[in-house]
């Protein structure tokens, strides 16, 4: 099995920004015997992001995409996977209320944008990080989605 991490955001194609997530994601994958055969980084463009995934989904088992799952313009991961999969993004209720919920216990009312990181591609199963436990790196969910090509 092999597999391939895409690192997504513009701000990572400076000198100013390291891809730390894909070293830790490498180690973890080979202690599991997963072979990492591919790292890219993509900056924030539809079309070379659905581009990019397209070319992961031909030769790699595993392809993990870190980044652009947040609420401004500029995440577009989510879209960019719904394209090259052919799949439809869907609003997540519980993914929502969560949403929702981490903005009111710090005081705040959600804004209207943020509502976008509970979009779900369709009969992906979404990896819930807001458990109680102090989230620091993020409101937006992880999601899997095992394809069949």
């Amino acid at each position: 099995m092999n597999a391939e991490t895409i690192a997504v955001g513009s701000e990572m194609l400076t000198p100013y920004r390291q891809d730390t997530n894909s070293l830790y994601l490498t180690e973890k994958l080979n202690e599991l015997g997963v072979e990492m055969r591919f790292k890219s980084v993509v900056g924030d463009n539809s079309d070379d992001l659905t581009a990019a995934a397209k070319l992961a989904m031909r030769r790699s088992d595993i392809i993990i995409l870190i980044g652009g799952l947040g609420p401004t313009e500029d995440d577009l991961t989510r879209e960019a996977v719904a394209e090259a999969l052919g799949l439809k993004l869907q609003r997540d209720p519980e993914v929502l209320a969560k949403l929702e919920e981490r903005f009111a216990k710090r005081g705040y009312k959600m804004s209207a944008n943020n509502a976008k990181q509970a979009d779900v591609l369709t009969g992906a199963i979404v990896l819930l990080t807001q458990t109680g436990r102090p989230q620091d790196s993020g409101s937006a969910e992880s999601m899997t989605v095992r394809s069949a090509s």
